[in-house]
């Protein structure tokens, strides 16, 4: 199979896509590709949406600073996606799960894929918020929540009641986290 295949799978929200990609050996570059891509199109969204507010802060005077910003968006995609695999780990194990780190962090990273049409406005929400940008990003996360809870029953391989037990315990305190961090 092809990686298009293989994500055809992937957004269809088939999870024996998952073993399949790791028996192949395909799960690490696949997670680096979607992570990658997700982090260049949040950096480009953001440069796009907030070229005015960069502007006055002097920030977008020159290509290197254009470069410099969507390189921080891939950054920041790898960073969340790092955080986020690792709470979700760390839930799941305490509820029963794999006791491995790398199925549920490949998975999730596989499963960014979901998240590319939410990047965009995720940046457009940042700079300046509106309804339509809030409704089309709260129908986007909830599509890329569902890939993701996907992603990671198969590598935990909870049943479905502890899974949305670990899923809710993840949101809960992602929220929490993000709430303090902003």
């Amino acid at each position: 199979m092809s990686y298009l295949d293989d994500m055809k799978r992937l957004l269809r929200l088939d999870g024996g896509v998952y073993a399949d990609m790791m028996n192949r050996q395909r799960s690490l570059r696949y997670t680096v590709i979607n992570v990658m891509v997700l982090g260049l199109i949040y950096g480009a969204a953001s440069l796009y949406f907030s070229s005015e507010v960069l502007a006055r802060s002097g920030v977008s005077d020159s290509p290197y600073n254009a470069m410099l910003v969507v390189m921080v968006g891939v950054s920041v995609a790898f960073l969340v996606h790092g955080a986020a695999a690792l709470f979700i780990w760390v839930f799941c194990r305490a509820l029963g799960g794999c006791p491995q780190f790398l199925p549920p962090y490949l998975n999730l990273g596989a499963a960014a894929i979901a998240a590319w049409p939410l990047a965009p406005f995720a940046a457009r929400l940042q700079v300046s918020p509106n309804v339509l940008s809030g409704a089309a990003a709260l129908v986007a996360a909830v599509y890329a929540l569902s890939v993701g809870y996907t992603a990671v029953q198969a590598a935990a391989g909870l049943s479905r009641v502890k899974m949305v037990v670990c899923a809710i315990a993840t949101l809960i305190y992602a929220g929490c986290f993000l709430y303090l961090w902003t």
